[in-house]
């Protein structure tokens, strides 16, 4: 065999198990799937977002917005199974940077959870905000799944 193919071979067998390596850490439908839960028997799915991570040497922050209709009940939850580190995550009812940002609610996570869940009192747009640690020793990957589900309505 050709030198140059049996590098291609290397080459595509390290991506292949590389990227199954990375999946394999945040299985994003396993988690979603499990969360769902959490919003049984008085909230129906929304949407989710599943946020990944790569844990640096440095803080790094990340935010989501989540826009809510007025006058409905909304139930946050989150699973931070994916996480190979504790990740802080705070809601809050501005974007980062805006002068009038107001704290909502922290999440606390507690030791052997890794499922919570929030019922914010007023429905408007809020904004979820990921801080990710320093990691100095290796790099790390992880990932949060969010779901958002609604309260069911009868009449």
């Amino acid at each position: 065999m050709n030198k140059a193919v049996k590098y291609i071979l290397i080459v595509v067998v390290l991506i292949i198990s590389t990227a199954a390596q990375i999946v394999g850490e945040c299985d994003a439908t396993a988690l979603k799937s499990e969360l769902k839960q959490e919003l049984k028997p008085d909230y129906k799915y929304d949407s989710s977002k599943t946020t990944r991570f790569t844990f640096k040497d440095k803080i790094q922050t990340k935010e989501i917005e989540i826009p809510l209709y007025m006058g409905e009940k909304y139930r946050f939850a989150f699973n931070t199974a994916g996480l190979p580190k504790d990740v802080k995550i705070e809601i809050y009812s501005k974007p980062i940077g805006h002068r009038k940002r107001e704290l909502i609610y922290q999440l606390k996570q507690k030791e052997n959870q890794h499922l919570y869940s929030f019922d914010p009192e007023k429905s408007k747009k809020m904004y979820i905000t990921y801080t990710i640690p320093v990691v100095e020793d290796e790099e790390l990957n992880g990932c949060i799944t969010f779901l958002l589900g609604y309260k069911v309505s009868i009449f």
